[in-house]
């Protein structure tokens, strides 16, 4: 799933591309990846202008003229292209937005068919209810904060960081890599780590998101960006998907285990296990006790 990175680099490879464009016309081949009728749809766009392009978590949202907003989530494989309009549709083209007096289209594309779009007027000020729920931003967010709200959840630290409530816009790719250089396991408990270790958390994961945001993302399935080019920020992984190989730092080999239901990659050696924050009995891949019971 395009993560803060990659969908940060495709919002700045539209912005300027896309300003000021008025909707002509809108083709929809999938209906399933909107929420509400193309008819709808095409209603809420014809005619209005797109004033600015933004990220809000993982959310691509398009501010129109007419006070709304078009809201694109990409989930696992979708992708937006900006492509001449006389370009091939590529397999797996859902919806094409064409514009007027413009000779390219903004197309959807999703081979796994996850991804959604829809439109949503705003309410005060330019607050969308639909992202009432995301946490802050990890730009935004003071490390005094970041601590205080992690500190205040008992639960592990990895399914912590991919709650988009906590933190929007991280996803496993980059809370591994977070979680390695801060020298955290996955497994940890949000509210028994040390107040340091918090703080060397929040750098790392500010760090790495800069770096990833430099690079065009991270290509490691399908990704790319506006114009179809690959992001580079895989060169530099660490820990994902990288199970078997070398630890770059200590050169013990990376292991992956299924946390909260997600694969996470991690050192053995430079983030050891823990052992007593959830109890003897405890299996820490569930986070509860034999009774069932959380164990502090």
């Amino acid at each position: 799933m395009p993560e803060l990175p990659e969908v940060e680099t495709i919002v700045c490879g539209l912005r300027e591309k896309l300003r000021y464009l008025e909707f002509s016309k809108v083709e929809v081949h999938l209906k399933k990846c909107l929420r509400g009728s193309p008819r709808s749809l095409l209603a809420s766009l014809r005619g209005k202008k797109i004033l600015r392009v933004e990220r809000r978590g993982k959310n691509i949202i398009f501010r129109l003229s007419s006070g709304a907003a078009l809201l694109v989530h990409l989930r696992m494989t979708g992708r937006l292209r900006f492509l001449p309009a006389h370009r091939p549709q590529e397999k797996h083209t859902h919806v094409i937005f064409s514009f007027k007096n413009h000779p390219c289209q903004l197309r959807f594309v999703d081979q796994r068919q996850f991804g959604r779009l829809f439109v949503e007027k705003k309410e005060a000020g330019d607050n969308l209810s639909s992202l009432a729920d995301l946490g802050p931003e990890p730009f935004e967010i003071s490390a005094k904060e970041f601590i205080q709200r992690a500190r205040a959840k008992h639960r592990a630290i990895k399914p912590l960081l991919l709650d988009q409530r906590f933190l929007a816009g991280v996803g496993n790719i980059y809370a591994d890599e977070a979680l390695h250089q801060a020298q955290i396991h996955p497994h940890r408990r949000a509210d028994a780590l040390p107040e340091k270790t918090l703080l060397r958390l929040y750098d790392a994961l500010r760090r790495i998101l800069r770096e990833a945001i430099r690079a065009g993302g991270t290509s490691v399935r399908t990704y790319v960006d506006a114009n179809g080019s690959p992001g580079g920020f895989q060169r530099f992984l660490r820990v994902y998907a990288r199970e078997g190989k070398a630890c770059r730092s200590c050169g013990a080999p990376i292991v992956r285990e299924r946390v909260a239901g997600r694969s996470s990659f991690f050192c053995p050696r430079c983030q050891p296990r823990p052992r007593r924050e959830w109890g003897s009995s405890v299996n820490p891949r569930k986070g509860r006790s034999h009774t069932g019971k959380f164990v502090a």
